[in-house]
């Protein structure tokens, strides 16, 4: 069983500011003098409407929102440990959907992450094709610490995962990439370097 390495969405989203037209009727009416009278003159003007202008359509980009950073992560414990690993994987979406690898490179252990890097390279190849993805987020659960190996410094953090299915898409449309999504069981070392949680490794099992 293996965790899927690719993921992202992006989805585009059109605006429309409409015009409202008001037409106007406006009624000037003379005035009467002399004693004989005369005939009192009615003009009566109407102001045509003039149309606005309609803004085109204008499309936005939109990736999923950025996760919360949870303030368990200040802990240098097991249970500090389990939150930063919720964390990190809470980033794989949003960064293959956005690119943005800042928070997930500050936590990767690089000479060690091979999986941490793959996906580093990944969300920069997503991002050079100017492809769409959609879907697999990763959701975990059952997440459990534990005990301090003292060997490495890293707490093991367990947990039950599921993957949603993904599509990629192509600036022309064309389906680049599918797959139906996976699950199982996985464990991601997280090692506190004293400023930060780094993730040394992921493993996934059956």
């Amino acid at each position: 069983m293996s965790l899927l390495v690719r993921s992202s969405s992006r989805a585009r989203r059109r605006s429309l500011a409409l015009g409202v037209v008001v037409a106007v009727g406006l009624v000037v009416a003379g005035c009467t003098g002399g004693d004989e009278p005369e005939p009192s003159p009615t003009v009566e003007e109407t102001v045509h409407p003039t149309p606005t202008e309609t803004p085109e359509p204008t499309p936005t980009e939109a990736g999923p929102a950025k996760p919360e950073r949870p303030a368990a992560m200040d802990r240098t414990d097991g249970a500090g440990a389990a939150a930063a690993a919720e964390y990190f994987l809470s980033l794989y979406g949003y960064v293959l959907a956005t690119g943005d690898t800042t928070e997930w490179d500050a936590m990767t252990w690089a000479e060690t992450c091979e999986f941490c890097t793959n996906v580093h390279a990944d969300a920069a190849e997503i991002a050079a094709a100017g492809d769409a993805y959609e879907g697999a987020e990763i959701t975990v659960s059952s997440v459990t610490p534990g005990e301090l190996d003292t060997f490495v410094g890293a707490y093991p953090v367990v947990a039950d995962f599921a993957q949603a299915a993904l599509v990629r898409t192509s600036a022309t449309g064309e389906i680049v990439e599918e797959n139906g999504g996976s699950s199982g069981r996985l464990q991601i070392d997280m090692m506190h370097d004293g400023t930060n949680w780094r993730v040394l490794a992921l493993t996934v099992g059956a």
